[in-house]
């Protein structure tokens, strides 16, 4: 099944998209049900964008997963279709955007969740079992962590203290206004392999790429990076025993492969896989490579 093909869809999965209530604003997910009767269905899978994606980005997985299993995916509050609140107007921290997304999963009445997350929504998805472990009935089952932000990522660093800076949050701001080109070489940085990035791949990212509050929203996570990670290393023991698959394309250059490696120690049961000929977005560019070892660990 294949879930998005037209260019001139306003929204992706518009017609399957609904809407969760956080305060004043709302955060967009869409719903694709199991394709097996609720008797022999998988727990359902919830997938977790990274900073500058949106559930776009799981346009080749949606409906592998969807054969067996119920699947959503969200646009965080702030970015892609969700409502973007004004600088301000919303807490932006890990903790505060795990809470937020943890009252979702809550909202959907699943008893177990597979929760699925990709560079900053893998960190996002730890601080969120961190929290769900604290109720006395744990919902999400297992976490699937693609190349996920971490408290070990030496390199990030230099970037982070870069960018908290004015001149820094200037340049990030100018990349709201940029033409394509700009674009361009951004998202190509993700790809291990550009010529996959196809006309539609562009397209769809535009949609953060080229709205300037993509650009205020990612600053408002660089704010408080530091706190968060130091919070999340905190966290950590507390999801120990969540069964875990860590995942990693051979060339990303964005997550350091020794931050993974030390990452997968605080877990007691956790699957280290690195895919070749992909970068820092292996669900995207090499889907059924990445649909396969999922699944398997999943439903092993």
């Amino acid at each position: 099944m294949k879930l998005y093909e037209s260019t001139t869809t306003p929204r992706f999965l518009q017609e399957r998209e609904l809407w969760f209530p956080c305060g004043d604003y709302r955060m967009r997910y869409v719903h694709v049900a199991s394709a097996v009767p609720p008797a022999v269905s998988r727990p359902p899978v919830v997938f977790v964008h990274g900073l500058m994606g949106y559930s776009f980005s799981w346009r080749y997985n949606l409906g592998v997963f969807a054969r067996q299993r119920d699947v959503y995916a969200v646009d965080l509050l702030g970015i892609g279709h969700s409502d973007r609140p004004p600088s301000g107007a919303a807490d932006f921290s890990l903790p505060a955007t795990a809470a937020r997304l943890l009252a979702f999963l809550r909202s959907l009445g699943h008893s177990q969740i597979d929760l699925v997350g990709t560079s900053h929504g893998g960190a996002l998805a730890m601080m969120a079992a961190s929290q769900d472990r604290s109720s006395p009935a744990s919902l999400i089952r297992r976490l699937v962590l693609v190349a996920p932000a971490n408290p070990f990522m030496p390199n990030a660093r230099v970037r982070l203290a870069f960018f908290a800076s004015p001149f820094g949050r200037m340049m990030l701001r100018g990349l709201g206004t940029g033409n394509q080109i700009t674009h361009r070489a951004a998202l190509g940085r993700m790809y291990a392999d550009q010529s996959r990035i196809t006309p539609l791949t562009r397209e769809g990212y535009e949609v953060n790429l080229g709205d300037p509050r993509s650009y205020e929203y990612a600053l408002e996570m660089v704010r408080t990076w530091r706190q968060d990670m130091q919070k999340l290393r905190a966290a950590l023991p507390s999801i120990a025993s969540v069964p875990a698959l860590l995942l990693r394309g051979a060339e990303d250059h964005v997550v350091s492969p020794a931050s993974g490696l030390r990452l997968r120690q605080c877990f007691r049961s956790a699957q280290y896989t690195v895919i070749p000929n992909a970068g820092h977005l292996p669900y995207e560019e090499v889907p059924q490579e990445f649909n396969r070892i999922v699944l398997q660990f999943l439903e092993s």
